[in-house]
């Protein structure tokens, strides 16, 4: 049996429960009228003529939606009762706009249906046929990398402990490293429209550890006037610590990291400038790593170092498993029922691209490939309409989806009872986890919407369900875009109160 997963994500990943609040079924009156009451302020919504009967729910998107802060944005609507098929509300439902991280919701809904909630990524080492004896290793030591997009340090000391633990102690060779599944280490598609050091938008391959990341951690010396005391977590030679920053007096950090990476090699040379107050907390910042498959390489020469298991060879070198190599150690991810949780609920930019690239059907696989697979499912569930899609994260510029295609998607999904569950579980939970878990706070909303968020320059979007207790759900997507400068909170607002509305419509309904 395969061993539990030391941890899935460099952030605790937030596991959803599936069931529905606990509220009584006889309560659902009383909170209708709560989720009115603490709604949101928006503009008032009108009554009929004899102003006796409450507005319609049409008539209270639009209220919300004709606020002045949206005047010149694109808005796209679509809601359905999933109880009866009906259209609920709509505007401009088919009109394609960029959904940011909403696209994570193809990503993972056609990862489930691919490859199923039980997919596990392997990664495995291997020694050459017949070059195991006793003790010893006469020869090469393989890593071979599975696309696992979870991949962290833990599991490669997984890997060298049972190397150990199989009285494995000396390598006369070098370490190879196999990435052979995938075309090539590379940043995602799309990538390239900005140049940003940050650790969201590092670049990806079979042989990926830790994110594609590094840590530089900083605290303060003992006194006023030491230096700072500073490392980089994994310690591999390709990152070189450059540490300028001093111990001041107070609590105040004001560190600087400048990143300068050597043209020739793949190595970095970190600059750590700046101030931290002898009686701050400690301090940490992730950057990209240039090459994942070398820097993975390193991580595990200095794990089978620290578990005594001694290389021969300095070498490092990329080759693929020979056909009848033997294999001596595998480690497993999470299913993907777990890690499509990390993907929506904590917006994981490195794992829904590292998914993508894993749908291609073909070797080695490619973005390419993946983005076929998925389209062509798309197509297969009958979703309307071109999906504009090239990357799987939804980062820049580069996709275009409409609210009605992701009330389909959303709809199918909740209708296939193989990966409904899991899907559902993915979600952020209004009030309670993930990228929700600050929205809907003191409303009767809390923990009745599962939705994913998107956030870019200019551009907010809310896509999942709206349920009650003992009620089918309410989908809906909305999708908002040309936002001014500094109205994209407005808009988050705005939506969350729709949401609310929806969940409300839920449960008043019979």
């Amino acid at each position: 049996m395969p061993r539990s997963r030391p941890r899935l994500a460099l952030a605790a990943v937030l596991v959803a429960a599936i069931a529905g609040d606990a509220r009584p079924a006889a309560a659902s009156s009383l909170w209708v009228h709560a989720v009115a009451l603490a709604a949101p302020t928006a503009p008032a919504a009108t009554s009929d003529a004899a102003g006796t009967e409450p507005a319609t729910l049409q008539a209270r998107i639009d209220a919300v939606l004709a606020a002045p802060f949206l005047t010149g944005a694109t808005i796209g609507v679509h809601v359905v009762d999933l109880g009866s098929g009906a259209t609920l509300y709509t505007r401009n439902a088919e009109l394609a706009q960029n959904p940011a991280s909403n696209v994570k919701l193809v990503t993972t809904a056609a990862a489930l249906a691919i490859l199923g909630p039980e997919h596990r990524y392997v990664t495995r080492v291997y020694v050459d046929r017949k070059t195991l004896h006793g003790h010893s290793v006469d020869g090469d030591l393989y890593l071979r990398g599975g696309g696992d997009p979870s991949l962290i340090t833990a599991d490669l000391y997984q890997l060298a402990s049972d190397l150990r633990a199989l009285g494995i102690h000396k390598v006369s060779g070098g370490l190879v490293l196999d990435t052979s599944l995938f075309d090539r280490d590379e940043l995602p598609p799309g990538f390239d429209q900005k140049d940003e050091l940050a650790a969201y938008r590092s670049p990806g391959g079979a042989l990926s550890v830790n994110y594609g990341t590094y840590v530089v951690l900083a605290r303060p010396g003992a006194k006023d006037g030491e230096a700072a005391l500073a490392a980089v977590d994994p310690p591999v030679p390709s990152i070189r610590l450059d540490n300028k920053a001093t111990t001041v007096t107070g609590g105040r950090t004001r560190l600087h990291v400048a990143v300068e990476p050597d043209a020739k090699s793949h190595h970095l040379t970190v600059t750590l400038s700046g101030s931290i107050g002898v009686d701050a907390e400690p301090a940490e910042y992730r950057y990209p790593v240039a090459s994942p498959a070398e820097y993975t390489g390193e991580v595990f020469r200095l794990v089978l170092a620290q578990r005594g298991v001694k290389l021969g060879k300095h070498s490092t070198r990329l080759a693929p498993v020979p056909a009848d190599a033997e294999r001596v150690a595998i480690a497993r991810s999470q299913p993907l029922s777990v890690l499509v949780r990390s993907v929506n609920k904590l917006s994981n930019n490195y794992m829904a691209e590292h998914i993508l690239k894993t749908l291609d059907a073909a070797t080695p696989q490619t973005y390419a490939g993946g983005l076929v697979r998925v389209r062509a499912w798309l197509t297969e569930i009958g979703v309307p309409g071109e999906v504009h899609m090239t990357n799987g994260s939804g980062l820049y510029d580069s996709n275009r989806l409409s609210p009605i295609q992701l009330t389909h998607l959303l709809t199918r999904m909740h209708r296939d009872f193989r990966v409904a569950g899991d899907y559902l579980a993915s979600l952020p939970i209004a009030g309670a986890d993930g990228t929700l878990r600050n929205r809907f706070q003191d409303t009767p909303a809390v923990r009745f919407v599962r939705a994913k968020t998107g956030s870019l320059e200019q551009i907010s979007s809310l896509s999942g369900y709206a349920g009650a207790v003992g009620k089918p759900p309410i989908v809906f997507s909305i999708l908002i875009s040309g936002l001014s400068k500094w109205k994209t909170v407005l808009a988050k607002q705005a939506q969350d109160q729709i949401a609310g509305m929806l969940a409300a419509e839920a449960a008043a309904r019979p």
